[in-house]
């Protein structure tokens, strides 16, 4: 909600949100939550409403006053990663431009990885902040900062879900880790010769390509 929205409203709203799905939070804070049954909850929703739907479980549904406009992940891409980026305890998931946190909680609830969402908007990341703790996901960390500068942290897997100004200057970024580790890409398509160091894994959803670093031995293929 922007402009001349009326905040009374806005809060009323969110409080009804967080009491249609008040089991379902509860579940997520006591650890009880069966996850198996509440992917197959949100891939029976109808596509019109399942986005919306985990939004408001995860009190993200509505933006902050003084948001800026961003654009939150699909779940489909989500779940499409979830599927194929091999995550869970022990690895680290970051999210390049994590709105308001999204992508993270999700990835952290449902696999159990730590995951690091980096946003420059700073009332996103309070909002995503507030919201993680609501739910008491530990393993969640919400970093305000630019992509263009701040230090990225190691990871084993990478997001970004929309391409922006600048978003091939973050992915050079990625080069001096992928020099020290193994990282996964989920992006935008690349150009290739920019980044010969990042190799298409062929597997593709609607908006998101695959890339691998490319390794020969212990050294990072630069062509």
């Amino acid at each position: 909600m922007r402009g001349d929205a009326d905040p009374s409203l806005y809060a009323r709203i969110r409080q009804a949100a967080e009491a249609e799905h008040a089991g379902v939070r509860a579940r997520i804070r006591d650890g009880t939550l069966d996850k198996e049954a509440f992917l197959a909850e949100l891939r029976r929703a109808p596509l019109e409403i399942r986005d919306h739907l985990v939004e408001e479980i995860l009190d993200v549904a509505y933006p902050p006053f003084g948001d800026r406009g961003h654009t939150p992940s699909g779940l489909a891409e989500i779940l499409f990663t979830l599927d194929n980026a091999g995550l869970g305890p022990g690895k680290t998931f970051v999210d390049l431009g994590a709105g308001l946190g999204k992508v993270a909680m999700l990835v952290a609830l449902l696999s159990g990885a730590r995951a690091i969402g980096v946003e420059l908007d700073a009332h996103l990341v309070a909002h995503a902040r507030a919201a993680s703790r609501a739910l008491g996901l530990d393993g969640v960390e919400l970093v305000e900062g630019d992509l263009r500068d701040v230090a990225l942290p190691p990871a084993d897997v990478y997001y970004m879900y929309i391409p922006f100004a600048g978003s091939a200057a973050v992915v050079e970024r990625l080069a001096p880790i992928a020099a020290e580790r193994d990282i996964v890409l989920f992006s935008q398509p690349l150009d290739g010769a920019r980044f010969p160091w990042l190799e298409a894994r062929g597997t593709a959803s609607y908006w998101l390509e695959i890339y691998e670093s490319r390794l020969t031995g212990d050294r990072l293929v630069t062509y």
